[in-house]
């Protein structure tokens, strides 16, 4: 949870496919693969997704590339997946 600024607090996004943060490729950059998704999704790159693991926060990741056998490249975008636009402004990438 965070605080909003009425005090409030607001909840984190869900996560929509888990990520090992810790194992980044070069600065910043993240392998995952599909079968780790919480929900259907069918994301394509430029896409954005909310990553996660359980000792992290989620955060905001855009899809720089996609293989056939569903491994994902992710660029993660610093702090609360809520403070980009691209959050505001993105595609759902759910299974159809």
């Amino acid at each position: 949870m965070s605080r909003t600024l009425e005090g409030m607090t607001s909840p984190e996004p869900p996560v929509e496919l888990w990520v090992d943060d810790h194992q980044e490729y070069e600065p910043g950059v993240v392998h995952a693969h599909l079968r780790h998704a919480r929900l259907p999704i069918d994301p394509r790159p430029g896409d954005y997704l909310v990553v996660g693991d359980d000792d992290a926060p989620p955060v905001l990741a855009e899809v720089l590339s996609r293989a056939a056998d569903g491994e994902l490249r992710l660029r993660l975008l610093p702090g609360r997946p809520d403070s980009h636009a691209e959050f505001r402004t993105r595609r759902h990438p759910t299974a159809v």
